[in-house]
């Protein structure tokens, strides 16, 4: 749960706007922008396998410096626009965050551990979430947050959002509730049943459309 490396990346400014930018990509170059409040949106072009290359290691929770011609600025990788064919990268957002203001990111979920109350069969564990909005100054963003699911010991046990064990100076988000779900246990007979239905479902469903 510690915070990432910083990471650093090479740019230029991007002249080449729109449809005009096909041609940097078929020259292994990727267009993006670097947009921040109370900044105005600098279009930039990084070179494509040196971008995969670090996102690989610094996700969406990593500040990033982005060295733009002798410029550098820190930011976090806010999208990335794929082909949703290739899955090759066509544009990259980046956002201009300040070390010494709190921003709000999406950080994944890791469950660990062996419940003892599905380890003797009283049902299965289910992740109602998978990722976490937090609250935190931009060099103490974590990696993932843990969820140890052996604290679930019977029927009646929850994890809720306000069990999570956060790092230091790292909060929920705004509007993330306490009492957030974050794993339960179901009961054998529901986890038994679900498959069921959903076979039921998509039988009922073929039947309609064959009838239509």
């Amino acid at each position: 749960m510690t915070a990432q490396e910083r990471f650093t990346l090479e740019g230029k400014t991007r002249e080449l706007r729109k449809k005009k930018v096909r041609a940097l990509r078929r020259q292994g170059v990727l267009p993006g922008v670097i947009f921040g409040k109370d900044v105005e949106p600098l279009h930039v072009q990084v070179d494509e396998h040196d971008f995969e290359l670090l996102y690989r290691k610094a996700h969406k929770t990593s500040i990033v410096t982005v060295d733009v011609d002798g410029k550098k600025t820190d930011v976090l990788i806010h999208s990335i626009h794929r082909d949703k064919i290739t899955g090759r990268p066509l544009h990259v957002e980046f956002l201009k965050v300040d070390l010494k203001r709190q921003v709000t990111v999406e950080v994944p979920l890791v469950f660990v551990g062996v419940s003892p109350a599905e380890k003797s069969g009283l049902g299965k564990i289910t992740h109602e979430e998978t990722s976490i909005h937090l609250r935190c100054a931009p060099d103490r963003i974590p990696e993932s947050i843990e969820v140890d699911v052996s604290v679930i010991k019977s029927k009646h046990d929850v994890i809720h959002a306000a069990d999570l064990k956060l790092p230091e100076g790292v909060h929920l988000g705004h509007g993330v509730s306490d009492r957030k779900v974050i794993a339960s246990l179901v009961s054998a007979r529901v986890a038994e049943a679900a498959p069921e239905t959903v076979e039921a479902e998509a039988a009922e469903g073929t039947e309609a459309a064959q009838e239509g």
